[in-house]
């Protein structure tokens, strides 16, 4: 595999922890793994964001310095990008029945794109953007803040609800498919559930910070994953069950299938693992090769046939999905417009 453009901030936070208190890479060991149909090397300024479109034919990925790019699924042929203002890309997410893009910053602004990257519209949310999670209509936003605020706005650009949960970074956010329940964690380990016409109930703290929330499709259950493991609390229930995972490092991010029967996932700082787990036990369902360096993000298409992963290593990865798992995500969505390549 070609070696990678590094930059400070990979070197610094991913490659430092790993070689010198470990002695190993991120990727070692990889025998046996499944392998991604394409990697592109080098797609930008270290990945962060990912969303793919309603109708699994395109992916968009954004990086640390605010830079989008569009690409073809299921091949990953690239079809063009564009710069944006908004500096560190916390998230994305296409439009529902439209051919435009959302994206919110470190910046503080949500901002949304035609597909030739022509802005269309920009809303102020107030504060820094420091997590993200669209609604299952594609028509909201829940952000996460830097200053410990949970927001909820629609893509017309209002503010449906706003929840000051913390003094600290809020560093997930989730709502479930009804868009009636919400979560959100913050870095002081505190995680937050409740009803939309209810008050936030404080739920029992992980061994270490929630990076990523979701709420399981088929029993209301909510997941988050840190440190090795992923942390579930039951529906309706303040008590925290860990499930170990293989893992060896945080897990940084985690999509669900529609069905909830399992969830892509993908971890970092010790490890750069991109699998797919049983969200009842943590056991690992099928596991890719591992990126270079630590992982960030990892996005399933609708259709249940293709998964991108991004990574501090400045690579996007296109995978197809193992045929044993079935057609568990819901397929169809609205048709997205394909621009012509650049």
């Amino acid at each position: 595999m070609l070696v990678r453009h590094t930059t400070a901030r990979a070197l610094g936070i991913c490659a430092f922890l790993i070689v010198p208190i470990f002695g190993v890479s991120g990727c070692a060991s990889d025998k046996g793994l499944l392998e991604p149909i394409r990697v592109v090397d080098d797609a930008y300024n270290g990945g962060n964001a990912l969303d793919v479109s309603p109708d699994s034919r395109l992916a968009a990925s954004g990086d640390w310095a605010g830079k989008i790019r569009l690409w073809r699924l299921p091949e990953g042929n690239p079809l063009g990008g564009w710069q944006t203002s908004h500096g560190d890309l916390p998230g994305l997410m296409f439009l529902s029945g439209s051919n435009q893009l959302l994206s919110a910053g470190h910046d503080g602004f949500i901002r949304i794109w035609n597909l030739s990257g022509r802005p269309v519209a920009a809303y102020d949310t107030g504060s820094s953007v420091s997590s993200f999670y669209p609604t299952h209509n594609r028509r909201g936003v829940l952000l996460g803040h830097a200053d410990g605020l949970v927001s909820y706005w629609t893509t017309e650009g209002v503010r449906l609800g706003a929840w000051q949960l913390s003094d600290r970074r809020i560093s997930a956010v989730t709502t479930d498919a009804s868009e009636t329940h919400y979560a959100a964690g913050d870095s002081a380990r505190r995680v937050w559930r409740w009803h939309k016409d209810g008050l936030p109930e404080n739920l029992q703290s992980p061994p270490s910070y929630a990076r990523t929330l979701a709420f399981n499709p088929s029993d209301g259950g909510l997941l988050g994953g840190g440190w090795f493991n992923l942390f579930s609390w039951r529906a309706g229930n303040v008590q925290l069950k860990l499930l170990p995972t293989a893992h060896n490092g945080i897990v940084n991010h985690m999509q669900f299938s529609a069905d909830g029967s399992y969830l892509a996932s993908i971890s970092r700082q010790t490890d750069s693992s991109v699998m797919l787990l049983n969200p009842q036990t943590g056991e690992t369902l099928a596991a890719f090769r591992k990126h270079e360096l630590c992982g960030q993000h990892v996005a399933l298409s609708p259709d249940g046939r293709s998964m991108v992963s991004n990574s501090d290593d400045a690579s996007v990865r296109f995978y197809l999905l193992p045929t044993s798992l079935g057609n568990n995500i819901s397929s169809g969505g609205d048709e997205v417009g394909m621009p012509e390549a650049r």
